[in-house]
């Protein structure tokens, strides 16, 4: 017998299971930047968060106690570092998104113009949590996305690292699915 399957937890469960890893992930973009292709941000990624998710809480005072109920939720931006690259390439579709947004620089239309709706500035991403090759395992679809707040890093001469961009991304909606095919995972685990 495998020395695996003698581990676990009594009554519980036999084996280890394979935690996803953090460094095994891709982040796509639908309609980021001037209608160009957001690919150069996807291949520039560095590190982006997983949602955040955080309910009001109120209070209900009653006659000698205090319980409390969930209310509105809302959501942590997605924060997401690039690599700032030698063809400004990521650098062209984060300038291009912030155009769309409001015309702050360099405008070649309405000085601080914003768009009438936000779907004309809003974008989709997609986190992808992958296996270490191509399948996916989670999948978390972050909706009306806009950035709201760059870093574009700081220069130093006596640091010798890449040139970074942080972006705080905000967004109306996350959703997540794990409805991904994973049957083969459980039939090499022994399940």
């Amino acid at each position: 017998m495998s020395t695996i399957l003698n581990m676990g937890i009594p009554e519980v469960g036999t084996g280890i299971l394979q935690p996803k890893l953090k460094n095994r992930f891709r982040v796509t973009f639908a309609n980021m930047g001037g209608g160009t292709n957001s690919t150069p941000v996807s291949m520039q990624t560095v590190s982006a968060s997983r949602p955040k998710l955080q309910f009001q809480e109120v209070l209900l005072h009653r006659y000698n106690s205090i319980a409390s109920v969930g209310s509105k939720h809302s959501w942590e931006p997605l924060n997401l570092v690039l690599e700032d690259d030698v063809t400004n390439t990521a650098t062209s579709v984060v300038q291009e998104q912030l155009q769309k947004q409001q015309w702050l620089v360099g405008a070649e239309g309405p000085w601080l113009a914003t768009a009438s709706t936000g779907s004309a500035y809003k974008f989709t991403a997609y986190l992808d949590l992958l296996d270490g090759n191509e399948m996916i395992l989670e999948r978390w679809t972050y909706e009306g996305c806009r950035i709201a707040s760059v870093d574009w890093g700081e220069m130093a001469f006596a640091d010798g690292d890449q040139v970074t961009i942080s972006l705080s991304v905000r967004f109306d909606h996350a959703r997540q699915d794990l409805s991904f095919n994973t049957s083969d995972l459980g039939t090499a685990l022994g399940s």
